[in-house]
């Protein structure tokens, strides 16, 4: 048996179904013999990313780049690790095959599905009601925001949709939950680019300040590309963290990213600790791999969903800057994410 899809799985992945794709996509996971490197401690990922060249990144984008932005690396709580590979030969056949999916019946979008407990709402941490305004009824000032001022909104009834299904990450970041039990979130997250991952990586969805109205989920294993792993290539700069449990059972929808304007929602850095802020504004594509935008975020937003209108999740935020921009959900990136909920239901 070859370690990589052959033209027969090839042209059957063609001829499957959408649901069918994710498990046809790659080889299956292989154990590797040494134990996940791990940097230990909460908090690590607070500063913004830079958006690196579009131009330079684009040039980086070799059959070898290309296969290690196709091939998946997941690591367990207890630190194995495990990869599922595709092998350079078999880049421009996978990316023709998903051409020919798209070209015959599209990607559907997945629907969410709301939680079955309800937490209680209370007033806001900082002392704020829904409309931003505190107990005497003054609104609250703003800080500096990255770009220009700032324009964000304290989300103050984050048990409320779609702000139910966001959640904190312990490194510092912000993640979606995008199935019962399944963070969207983005690849420098959960590993340093260079081969090592964070140990942090429990998540409190709908944090408020200090409430955790679900409380603290534990992860048991994170799966991210090779190509950010290994590499830092921010065109791959996106994971999955699994949990032991669902939180409340309810997830986001997502789906390709199709235009129009976005919201991206998490927990600044810039702002009172575990508070969660939304800005809404449009959203452009930056070559094949990234979306773009002037929304306003801070570290501590990468890893937010790029959310639709229809609250749908289209990208992952994941730099900032002069501009800021995160990794698009084109039809190989929801194939992947697809593939690594299905892995583990």
């Amino acid at each position: 048996m070859t370690n990589h899809l052959t033209v027969l799985g090839l042209a059957m992945l063609i001829s499957a179904p959408i649901t069918n794709i994710a498990m046809a996509q790659q080889p299956g996971w292989a154990k590797l013999p040494d134990k996940a490197s791990f940097i230990h401690g909460d908090d690590l990922v607070t500063d913004a990313m830079q958006e690196p060249d579009a131009a330079a990144q684009a040039r980086m984008q070799t059959p070898q780049r290309k296969a290690a932005g196709l091939s998946s690396v997941m690591v367990t709580r207890d630190g194995d690790v495990y990869e599922s590979p595709m092998a350079q030969e078999d880049v421009a056949l996978f990316e023709e095959a998903i051409l020919t999916l798209e070209a015959l019946d599209g990607m559907p979008d997945v629907p969410g599905k709301s939680p079955r407990l309800h937490a209680a709402d209370g007033q806001a941490a900082d002392g704020h009601d829904a409309h931003g305004r505190d107990v005497n009824g003054r609104d609250r000032v703003a800080p500096d925001s990255v770009i220009g001022p700032d324009n964000r909104t304290r989300i103050n009834r984050t048990t409320d949709s779609p702000y139910r299904h966001i959640g904190r990450v312990a490194t510092g970041c912000t993640g979606t939950l995008v199935g019962p039990k399944h963070v969207l979130t983005a690849g420098h997250c959960v590993s340093d680019g260079k081969g090592n991952f964070y140990s942090s990586l429990n998540v409190s969805i709908a944090q408020n300040g200090s409430e955790r109205p679900w409380g603290t989920s534990t992860w048991s294993a994170v799966k991210t590309t090779s190509g950010w792993l290994n590499g830092g290539d921010t065109n791959y700069d996106y994971a999955l963290i699994v949990l032991d449990e669902p939180p409340h059972g309810g997830y986001a929808g997502y789906g390709v990213y199709q235009g129009d304007d976005h919201s991206i929602t998490g927990y600044p850095g810039d702002k009172p600790r575990g508070t969660m802020w939304t800005h809404s504004g449009p959203v452009s594509t930056s070559g094949s791999y990234r979306l773009c935008y002037t929304i306003d975020t801070y570290g501590g937003n990468s890893g937010s969903g790029i959310a639709d209108s229809g609250n749908f999740v289209r990208g992952v935020h994941t730099t900032g800057g002069s501009r800021n921009c995160g990794t698009r959900l084109t039809s190989t990136v929801y194939n992947t994410i697809q593939r690594w909920i299905n892995e583990n239901p």
